[in-house]
């Protein structure tokens, strides 16, 4: 791990799985593949602005600039009237890069089973009992989702031309869902079967994998996905850049003097390699994190 010698990069990580690159680009460059949610945007900009800085970068494909890891951050830069963003590049073609998916999980104390599928019903949606024999099933033939109780399985079904327009079905499953007053969280494939089996939710809903190459042309056509359809999983990750704002909003610096000073602040830091699995702020992070450190 050091600086790079190519005067295009600041600072470059060299991980065993992936190579990272330290860089700070303009705003106006980079592609969004998902949406943000209001009230988290509108909280994390309120810390930012707090902060007077961005403490970590985004996670940006290197080759399209779309934008892995960090919409909301580079959402809440742009209501900060940010010029620019610190980012971590990657190569989005390196297999050590994977895409999962986020389970719905649905939690209620008054309803039950067969009223969650009646609200689903009324939307339109086809539900019949039944199970997928693999998740890669999800996403295709009309099969939207698959809802799982303990005891049943069903399919949620409805006509769609791509993966967009399905999680854009599964964003109205859910906000009907809120509507009905159940809780509707977000967890991994894991962990969501955990807490099914062990009783902690009533159902859980299983959504459709995106593939790199489906993420990369929604992005590049200014569309965006629903929010929470991808979980990027990534070997590694930089923490802890803290670029003030003030590099990030002057106008009278070039890009080219805001890196070379974004290069001189990285140089002057330590950096700490953190394996996967380790406790940062209270955070458990499921992959190693290159820390820097004052």
């Amino acid at each position: 791990m050091s600086p790079d010698s190519d005067s295009s990069y600041p600072y470059t990580i060299y991980h065993e799985k992936l190579i990272l690159h330290l860089k700070i680009v303009d705003i106006n460059s980079l592609f969004l593949h998902e949406e943000t949610i209001p009230e988290v945007l509108e909280k994390l900009a309120a810390e930012i602005r707090m902060d007077e800085a961005l403490r970590h970068p985004i996670i940006v494909d290197e080759e399209s600039l779309v934008v892995l890891d960090g919409m909301h951050r580079v959402a809440a830069l742009k209501m900060l009237n940010c010029r620019r963003i610190p980012v971590c590049l990657v190569d989005y073609k390196n297999p050590s890069i994977t895409v999962g998916a986020w389970y719905r999980t649905i939690a209620s104390i008054k309803h039950s089973v067969n009223e969650i599928l009646e609200e689903i019903r009324s939307l339109g949606f086809s539900v019949k009992e039944g199970d997928v024999k693999s998740v890669e099933e999800i996403g295709k033939n009309s099969i939207v989702a698959a809802l799982k109780t303990q005891e049943n399985s069903y399919l949620v079904c409805h006509v769609f031309e791509n993966l967009k327009e399905a999680y854009d079905h599964i964003k109205m499953i859910e906000n009907k869902l809120k509507q009905f007053n159940l809780q509707v969280d977000y967890e991994t494939e894991a962990d969501s079967f955990r807490k099914l089996w062990e009783g902690k939710v009533d159902a859980i809903l299983q959504t459709p994998r995106l593939s790199k190459e489906e993420i990369v042309k929604i992005a590049l056509s200014g569309k965006v996905f629903a929010h929470k359809a991808t979980r990027h999983v990534i070997p590694a990750r930089p923490l802890n850049v803290n670029v003030p704002l003030k590099l990030l909003t002057l106008s009278s610096l070039s890009l080219e003097e805001v890196n070379e000073e974004f290069r001189r602040m990285l140089m002057e830091k330590k950096l700490k390699m953190m394996p996967a699995g380790s406790y940062i702020e209270n955070r458990r992070y499921e992959e190693d994190v290159y820390l820097f450190e004052d």
